[in-house]
């Protein structure tokens, strides 16, 4: 039997060692470089392997997602053997217990007939049309037109792209070019939104300690050429962050698509986005014979550019539904919230969602453990949904003694992952539901979990994504772009089953995306 117990052991450890890893380079999907005004600015990337790609060479941009050399088979095999292994190590006393768990459910009413045509310069709420100049800032304005136009009205007000492409973690230039995963990272982590006033935009500096004006909680990544989400989205909430291929420079090129009497765009190439703009109304009616190029169709969307109001109506223009780039890449910023609704975040992934890790199934687990540097009642979650369609159960464990105080750096052998292994599988369910879009989302329980200055827990989630077999976000350090990220802060883990826990950083060399967030206790 000792044997046995010996080789079953063997097998896990080997299992473990096969974890499936994917990276994302250069952005989530496919992500978008700036053209400036009047010129085409120059931006690289490194790929897994940290070869340089260089936008604005003429060649289609690839953001392409790259898998580990050598991709190693799915860890949780499912046999016998496993299930031997399973059987020889869960201890009853451990089993998961549904303590004041809080369902999310979504109320089925009638969605609302969309107008077929919507604008949202006649409601008010569309943002003021900024000018990006030399620099490749139009991913950080797409994201905050976006943003401020989706803002609720009584902070509603104009932010900063300076800070925003300054003050972000990746450490890249105004220059560099970038997308909406580093808007994305930036805003989740609290490091903005700030007032434009406070840092103005194009003279190369940025203040420090600037306060965020409002916290953004939820970002909701829309399915590609999924026009009646877009447009839903853009009734229901604000301005849609897209992105399209505009010719490298005015003039002939450019001509070929863009029609400067009746501001309207159609571009039917295989060229790849390399220009961010804001969805911000439609036309179903818009004649296709504005177009350069006749579409086969009328209908188009309103989009804000970035070139200030000298290019098209005064900053604005329309695109046809038959672009073959628009509407590839879709960002609602649907959760905002004011700074006083948490008081404190828990995270260790500044950079976010830059890759994927899973067992070869659409099932996983993962976790991160924290200390409580003041009394605070914990009380949301905060993780991606990596694809549409995702299901969620959020756990919370609470460490106690000091033999869960250090977890295992060194290995696996000192008995440090066995003794959070154990405090991981002894926690608490407090919310489950579902998503219906990829992107980030905090999810709030009922009961507020009460916790002292020192103590230590751990968030859980348990997810299922069907369309990846990679469904837990992680944060990654892969070449120049995100060269900045620690995983020396974190203590993060994955399983395949919530019973067997594998040390993220020592392992594979991230940190899982998942942030918590308190409030003081009062009185």
């Amino acid at each position: 039997m000792e044997n046995r117990n010996r080789e079953l052991e063997r097998k896990k450890r080997k299992r473990q060692r096969q974890l499936k890893r994917r990276l994302i380079a250069g952005g989530l999907v496919l992500g978008a470089v700036c053209l400036a005004a009047g010129m085409w600015v120059l931006a690289g990337h490194e790929d897994a392997a940290g070869n340089v790609t260089v936008e604005g060479t003429g060649a289609p941009e690839t953001r392409q997602n790259f898998k580990e050399t050598g991709e190693l088979e799915t860890l949780f095999a499912e046999n016998q053997e496993q299930s031997e292994l399973e059987n020889a190590t869960v201890d009853e006393t451990a089993e998961t217990t549904k303590i004041e768990s809080r369902e999310t459910t979504v109320a089925l009413a009638a969605k609302t007939e969309l107008p077929s045509r919507y604008d949202l310069r006649e409601q008010g709420t569309a943002p003021t049309v900024p000018d990006q100049g030399t620099f490749g800032t139009c991913w950080a304005f797409a994201s905050l037109g976006a943003l401020e136009s989706s803002m609720p009205s009584e902070f509603r007000k104009s932010l900063s792209a300076d800070h925003m492409s300054i003050r972000n973690s990746f450490g890249l230039g105004q220059d560099a070019g970038g997308d909406y995963s580093i808007s994305s990272a930036y805003l989740l982590a609290w490091q903005g939104p700030v007032a434009a006033e406070d840092d103005p935009y194009g003279d190369g500096r940025s203040p420090e300690h600037l306060e965020p004006v409002c916290h953004v909680q939820e970002i909701q990544i829309l399915e590609e050429k999924d026009f009646d989400a877009v447009k839903r989205a853009v009734y229901e909430t604000g301005g849609v962050q897209s992105s399209f291929y505009m010719p490298q420079e005015a003039g002939a090129e450019r001509d070929r698509y863009y029609n400067e009497e009746t501001y309207a765009f159609y571009y039917d190439g295989s060229l790849g986005a390399n220009h961010d703009v804001v969805i911000v109304g439609w036309e179903d009616d818009y004649p296709k014979e504005n177009f350069v190029k006749e579409p086969s169709e009328d209908g188009a969307f309103l989009c804000m550019n970035t070139w200030g109001e000298s290019f098209g109506d005064r900053g604005y223009f329309y695109i046809s539904y038959e672009d073959s780039r628009i509407g590839t890449t879709n960002v609602s910023y649907t959760g905002i919230e004011g700074t006083d609704h948490y008081d404190m975040i828990h995270q260790t992934d500044l950079c976010g969602w830059t890759g994927q890790l899973g067992y070869g199934a659409s099932k996983a687990w993962f976790a991160n453990v924290y200390e409580a540097a003041e009394d605070e009642e914990l009380a949301a979650a905060g993780f991606y949904a990596t694809v549409a369609d995702t299901s969620y159960r959020v756990y919370v464990a609470e460490f106690a003694g000091d033999a869960q105080k250090n977890a295992d750096h060194e290995g696996q052998d000192n008995g440090g992952l066995e003794a959070a292994g154990k405090a991981l599988s002894e926690r608490k369910l407090v919310a489950e539901g579902h998503v219906a879009n990829a992107g980030f989302y905090t999810i709030a329980w009922n009961e507020a979990v009460e916790l002292s200055a020192g103590d230590r827990f751990a968030v859980v989630i348990e997810i299922d994504s069907p369309a990846t077999t990679e469904p837990v976000a992680v944060e990654y350090k892969a070449g120049s772009r995100t060269a900045n990220v620690d995983i020396e802060d974190g203590e993060g883990y994955i399983s395949p089953d919530g019973i067997n826990w594998q040390r993220v950083e020592t392992e594979q060399q991230c940190n899982v995306c998942l942030k918590a967030y308190g409030r003081k206790k009062r009185g």
